[in-house]
């Protein structure tokens, strides 16, 4: 039987809260595959990427709004030179033979509601994109966890094969010392090594998981598990505080803090092109100086302009920001609607877990029991080795099923936290 369903637990110093047994040295903290996640997650590098992205063009639009300095040189050479000449036998230089130029220009938006609309979309923007960082960062924390406990499951796993199999080693033992003395056939024999030989199978199959998810958490982190020591996997089958305790704000879950900054900006782009339909004010100031005879050394200009363009793509553009904002809004409100359900969802799935884990355990015990009865009924040559056997495989799956009923129950306990906006490296 497969573990599928591990996912979201909780960080080690918050194992007490979720009800899970630490394990004694099987891997590192859990803390340094969370952190380990956040630095070298690809999705994390690229949130921050993002991030400084939007960054960038909140600075670019809000410098539309500044004071802008230019200025320029230039040097002219020709090669003749024009000159007229006068009545007093000077000559009056058209062209001279070179000159030098130079000119700052200093230009100041006065009025541009667009610009300014535009400028504090952008603003808005960076606090979406900023957000949304921090969501996928919770979401690499969880999904570190999730690998560092499928691979603790995958050590039980392991663990229960290797046991499986150390049974079955014994039983054909047994077997074949009662095939000497004569009590049994040799059909038993041969069904006792199949039975070996299926769980040399098992623990090959669960020592290959193992590989696997320890590789998948190496790669996801950037650091190797120790795979070293024992396993403890457990909860402690307490229930949840109320449903409503873990019902945040919006502003404390990330992702849908990120949902709502979205569609603040495009509301503020949508209001940013209407108001690009009113004229704009700007003002130049610009200082020239000049070697070229006959002109001032210095001079200066001032200039208000006032600008007004409109053609029919402007009425397009606005119907176009507003079909985006449309969908920002329907965005956030799935946003809403998916993270207040999974709340809903993981909640009571952990009330549905712990049934089936104390369920599980039980059954493991009682499996486990009937196996040694039928163990010793065989022995003693009150017991066919078919039931021996089979109550051996009833025994391991449902140490199996334990293993998986108790990584679900605190599967849902983590998600249920995750869900709720609370990082897995926090204690509560």
């Amino acid at each position: 039987m497969k573990i599928r369903t591990l996912f979201l637990l909780r960080a080690l110093p918050a194992a007490a809260a979720l009800g899970l047994a630490a394990p004694a040295h099987a891997l590192q903290p859990l803390e340094v595959f969370v952190r380990g996640a956040r630095t070298a997650s690809p999705d994390a590098r690229e949130a921050r990427a993002n991030t400084a992205l939007s960054g960038a063009q909140s600075a670019a639009a809000l410098s539309r709004l500044l004071p802008g300095v230019s200025v320029a040189g230039t040097y002219t050479r020709n090669q003749y030179e024009s000159a007229l000449p006068l009545g007093n036998g000077q000559l009056a230089v058209l062209t001279p033979e070179e000159s030098w130029d130079a000119s700052a220009v200093l230009s100041v938006p006065l009025a541009d509601l667009g610009n300014f609309a535009r400028a504090g979309a952008a603003r808005t923007a960076e606090r979406a994109a900023r957000l949304s960082e921090e969501d996928v960062a919770l979401q690499d924390e969880a999904l570190a966890a999730q690998d560092y406990f499928q691979v603790l499951a995958d050590r039980g796993l392991v663990e229960s094969s290797q046991r499986a199999l150390d049974v079955a080693r014994a039983t054909l033992t047994l077997t074949q010392q009662q095939r000497a003395a004569g009590a049994v056939a040799g059909l038993d024999v041969d069904r006792a090594q199949a039975e070996v030989e299926r769980q040399v199978q098992q623990l090959a199959a669960a020592q290959l998981r193992l590989e696997l998810d320890a590789r998948a958490l190496a790669s996801l982190t950037g650091v190797a598990p120790e795979l070293t020591g024992p396993v403890a996997l457990a909860d402690d089958l307490r229930e949840e505080p109320p449903l409503e305790s873990f019902v945040p704000a919006d502003q404390a879950l990330p992702g849908l803090a990120a949902a709502v900054e979205t569609r603040r900006a495009q509301e503020e782009t949508a209001r940013a092109q209407r108001l690009s339909l009113l004229p704009s004010l700007a003002g130049t100031l610009s200082e020239r100086a000049t070697t070229a005879p006959g002109a001032h050394d210095t001079a200066y200009q001032a200039v208000v302009g006032l600008r007004w363009s409109f053609d029919g793509t402007s009425l397009a553009s606005i119907r176009a920001e507003d079909a985006r904002l449309d969908a920002t809004a329907a965005r956030e409100v799935r946003a809403r609607l998916a993270t207040h359900d999974a709340i809903h969802r993981t909640w009571n799935t952990v009330k549905s877990d712990i049934a089936r884990s104390r369920s599980a355990r039980a059954q493991a015990e009682v499996s486990q029991r009937a196996a040694d009865l039928a163990r010793d009924r065989y022995r003693l040559g009150a017991a066919a080795q078919l039931d021996l056997l089979q109550a051996q495989r009833d025994a391991f799956a449902a140490d199996v099923n334990r293993i998986q009923a108790d990584a679900d129950l605190v599967n849902a306990r983590a998600q249920l936290r995750v869900a709720a906006g609370r990082s897995l490296l926090s204690h509560d």
